[in-house]
């Protein structure tokens, strides 16, 4: 199907040989009409020229690049993509990724049948060798996040990829990105707030294949998360989670504990040093800090899971007619 409605802008900075394999799955796309942008951060290698050849391979793909005069940063980078958004919707992917040939496809149906919804993702899979080839089927089952009960909904059933979300443009334009307050981590924020504006449509299926690297994000730690970062991260959290906040509390004590462990905080803090400041910042009280802690509130969660799983059997919506 054509999807006029849908920009999708492709971030990209010295990674020519990657945004080959990026764009190849872009103009593999079942869907058709959408327009490719891709936003040269000053490449100082042969980006252009990669882009040129595929504008001249797929002149019916509506490929065009835009070239920052200057580099502004990765961060800069995702601001300028919020100027530069003008359609409908708007896709940010990452440049050295593929996408499922279905995915787009997908996730503008999936809007086009919750037009409430802000923002699309999907499940990922990371791998060291991405390659645009032998994708299988795009499992289509999805959750539908409600903006109320959406922050909820991510810590208790899953934190969908950052790397290939689709957007309504105008909720995309309202939310800032701070990473100078969250670091590495402001795009946990950032997605959060952005489903605070409308639903979240969290498609199930694989349809993002992730690049993993050993200098990627994840496995270096020296540009951060640092303690104030993660607990920055955490208040914020607490703070857009109103709705739940009994056993919301309870699911951020285990984030805030993963964040920690995974960030490698004993470096600067021990874990107990931790959850003191975030008692200092009002997020858990003492009396929570002992009870989770104690897993003295598991079966009291426990519990409230089964009496609560009529009230979001509403929020899980599946295509294949399978019951919740």
């Amino acid at each position: 199907m054509e999807w006029k409605n849908l920009d999708v802008i492709v971030l990209t900075y010295n990674r020519a040989n990657y945004l080959k394999i990026m764009l190849e799955s872009l103009c593999n796309q079942t869907a058709t009409g959408f327009n490719i942008k891709v936003l040269n951060n000053a490449s100082t290698d042969n980006t252009v020229e990669v882009v040129n050849s595929f504008i001249q391979k797929y002149p019916n793909r509506n490929i065009s690049i835009i070239t920052n005069e200057k580099n502004l940063g990765n961060p800069g980078n995702f601001k300028r993509s919020q100027e530069i958004a003008q359609n409908e919707y708007t896709a940010i992917f990452h440049d050295d990724d593929a996408i499922h040939p279905e995915y787009i496809n997908t996730a503008m149906q999936l809007f086009k049948k919750h037009p409430e919804a802000s923002i699309c993702t999907c499940n990922y899979a990371p791998m060291y060798n991405v390659e645009n080839c032998n994708f299988e089927p795009l499992y289509k089952d999805y959750y539908l996040y409600s903006k109320d009960d959406g922050i909820y909904l991510h810590m208790l059933v899953d934190r969908p990829s950052f790397a290939a979300d689709i957007y309504k443009t105008s909720c995309y334009k309202e939310v800032k990105y701070y990473p100078e307050k969250y670091g590495k981590l402001h795009d946990i924020i950032f997605m959060f707030e952005t489903n605070k504006l409308g639903d979240l449509i969290y498609l199930q299926g694989q349809a993002l294949r992730y690049r993993m690297h050993p200098g990627a994000d994840s496995f270096v730690f020296d540009n951060g998360p640092f303690p104030n970062e993660v607990m920055a991260v955490v208040k914020r959290i607490k703070e857009l989670n109103y709705n739940h906040r009994v056993f919301g509390n309870y699911l951020l004590y285990y984030f805030a504990k993963m964040l920690y462990e995974w960030s490698f905080l004993e470096k600067y803090l021990d874990e107990k040093q931790f959850f003191e400041e975030l008692n200092s910042m009002n997020v858990f009280s003492r009396l929570e800090l002992f009870c989770f802690k104690n897993k003295i509130t598991k079966k009291l969660f426990k519990f409230f899971i089964r009496r609560r799983r009529k009230h979001y059997k509403h929020i899980i919506k599946k295509e294949y007619g399978r019951r919740f």
